[in-house]
């Protein structure tokens, strides 16, 4: 994973899939009044692109940075209801990054992250978050743990904290041929979950093919209170900064 101290670079993933889910929540999306709602499809794709670009350099090992991230759910082969994208969730955060020289952290991120889906009224989403992030990177074995406390309005969303644990972690195990990443939370307060699993083959220096499975809480934030599986494969950027 390329995080870089001076120039823009990739931070999460960035892919695009075709997937099925086996359980959309349509009465969230009926109660909100989207219009097509009960002519949702389980297939659709889903795509998400994420890159940070350094603000202010302090030193060679430390600066401050903001990043972007977007995720979209898209009804693509939906001819019915005109193809909508049903959701879409924007991450902007600012953040300095610190890289200490130890064997198991490489990398320190201290910041603020929001998120929110853009919607209105009762399908809107969003949350405000100061983050701490302790990550090894750019070797054969990768992982990060994030901690984050929530503030602010919460709007339609009071609960999230409730379904969402106020952790993460991830990690990634590369070959030669690919890498397998594994990523999710578990709040012990309320027993729930949502875990990311997936496998990239590479096919060259900048793509690979990419299979992923989803299960449980929080994909997105309309559904941070909805669990469901998906499963998709695609094409994943590997190796760009």
């Amino acid at each position: 994973m390329a995080k870089s101290l001076s120039s823009i670079s990739s931070y999460e993933d960035t892919y695009v899939i075709g997937s099925y889910t086996n359980d959309i929540n349509k009465a969230d999306y009926i109660a909100g009044g989207f219009e097509g709602a009960g002519e949702l499809q389980s297939l659709e794709a889903k795509f998400k692109f994420s890159f940070s670009f350094p603000l202010l350099q302090f030193t060679s090992n430390s600066s401050l940075a903001a990043a972007y991230s977007q995720t979209s759910l898209w009804q693509v082969a939906n001819n019915k209801i005109s193809s909508p994208f049903r959701e879409t969730n924007y991450k902007p955060q600012i953040f300095v990054m610190y890289r200490p020289d130890l064997f198991i952290i490489n990398n320190i991120e201290l910041g603020y992250k929001h998120q929110s889906n853009g919607q209105t009224a009762s399908l809107s989403r969003s949350w405000d978050r100061a983050y701490l992030a302790l990550e090894l990177l750019d070797g054969p074995f990768e992982y990060g743990i994030h901690a984050w406390s929530v503030f602010g309005r919460t709007g339609e969303n009071p609960d999230i904290a409730e379904y969402y644990a106020p952790w993460n972690a991830w990690m990634k195990i590369h070959s030669t041929f690919g890498v397998f990443d594994l990523s999710g939370f578990y709040n012990f307060d309320t027993d729930r979950s949502g875990v990311e699993a997936g496998y990239t083959f590479y096919m060259n220096d900048f793509v690979g093919l990419y299979t992923q499975v989803y299960h449980g809480y929080g994909e997105t934030l309309i559904e941070y209170n909805h669990s469901h599986t998906r499963v998709g494969i695609g094409l994943k950027l590997v190796n760009w900064q």
